[in-house]
């Protein structure tokens, strides 16, 4: 039968919106082909797949219950009630699709805050992954972070270096951070302020941009003596990070003058000195730190960052000399003898 005539057929019938009624060689359009070219006798499995079919006026017009016009009647309001039904449902469909695709789009972004990190999905734990998306999200629109969620960082999964506080994100917060000191430093011209944001600033590995604001600033207008050698010793801190260890040098030297019994210009001097290869003058520096009030891991960390900043043939060299002062405070430096 062709396609026209089978149209005709399912609209004569109030099936046209069912699929199969316009398909050839389906149950259904075989039903109401029988129905116009042979309606005498209907089989019972016919009869069976519109009872299944719920087409209950075709069932009974196919049983010679009712004439054709209530047929009509009780067809037209089936196919209505279908076509209610078929609507709700792409309806449904619609939105269960578009929430499928809001979930899809949520996950991705979470996917894709986490990947800016270095954080892999498979490595949050389900109970921290709304706590660790609220922090990403702040860190992402440069809003700091208290301190509190700050040590939940270093501490989830294990701590500093096995949890989620990684070198991206340490490294957007204290960009943030900086940011932050140099905005009210620049307010309050209060010396602290750009101290602490110069901190953050090397900490992010921008010793540039601190080294560019300090260097328009007379400390000698500053009020006290300890203000003065804390601004000498982080300025310091700038030059030697980038390598500008004669400069380095005589700001340590300063602050270090101005405030003899303070630990923090001699540590700045002890890694100076070592990271130029003077190993004898830079341990002197050391102990004077420790003399002073730093503590022996404090130095010690201090060392292990100058092996992570330095080339393979000087940290052989530091690991020699550490090893014959002391074989088993400084036996973690073996590592940089292979």
């Amino acid at each position: 039968m062709k396609q026209n005539q089978l149209k005709d057929i399912a609209n004569k019938y109030c099936v046209e919106d069912l699929r199969d009624s316009l398909t050839p060689g389906t149950a259904l359009s075989n039903v109401i082909s029988r129905l116009e070219l042979a309606p005498e006798y209907i089989p019972e499995t016919t009869k069976d797949y519109l009872r299944q079919s719920k087409l209950n006026a075709l069932l009974q017009y196919a049983c010679n219950q009712i004439s054709f016009e209530e047929f009509k009647h009780i067809a037209k309001s089936e196919q209505e009630k279908r076509k209610f039904e078929s609507e709700k449902q792409r309806k449904e469909q619609a939105k269960q699709a578009e929430i499928n695709a809001e979930r899809r789009r949520k996950q991705q972004k979470i996917h894709n805050l986490l990947k800016e990190y270095d954080i892999h999905p498979s490595d949050v734990k389900l109970s921290d992954g709304q706590k660790l998306r609220d922090i990403l999200e702040k860190v992402n629109q440069r809003i700091r972070l208290g301190q509190d969620e700050l040590a939940w960082l270093m501490v989830s999964r294990g701590g500093l270096y096995s949890g989620y506080y990684t070198q991206k994100l340490r490294e957007k917060y204290h960009r943030i951070e900086a940011e932050y000191y140099l905005g009210k430093y620049q307010k309050s011209k209060n010396p602290w302020d750009i101290i602490n944001s110069s901190s953050h600033f090397r900490k992010c590995n921008c010793a540039n941009e601190a080294n560019s604001y300090l260097a328009q600033i007379n400390s000698s207008a500053f009020k006290t003596k300890k203000i003065i050698s804390a601004f000498n010793t982080t300025y310091g801190g700038v030059k030697r990070d980038l390598s500008a260890y004669d400069e380095a040098i005589a700001l340590g030297n300063k602050a270090h003058a101005l405030t003899p019994n303070d630990f923090r210009p001699c540590t700045l001097l002890g890694a100076v000195n070592i990271e130029m290869g003077h190993y004898d003058e830079g341990q002197s520096w050391y102990q004077k730190a420790i003399e002073r009030g730093a503590s022996e891991k404090s130095v010690d960390d201090d060392l292990r960052s100058i092996f992570k900043r330095s080339e393979k043939s000087k940290c052989k060299d530091l690991a020699l000399f550490l090893l014959k002062r002391d074989p088993e405070r400084y036996d973690w430096v073996k590592k940089y003898l292979n």
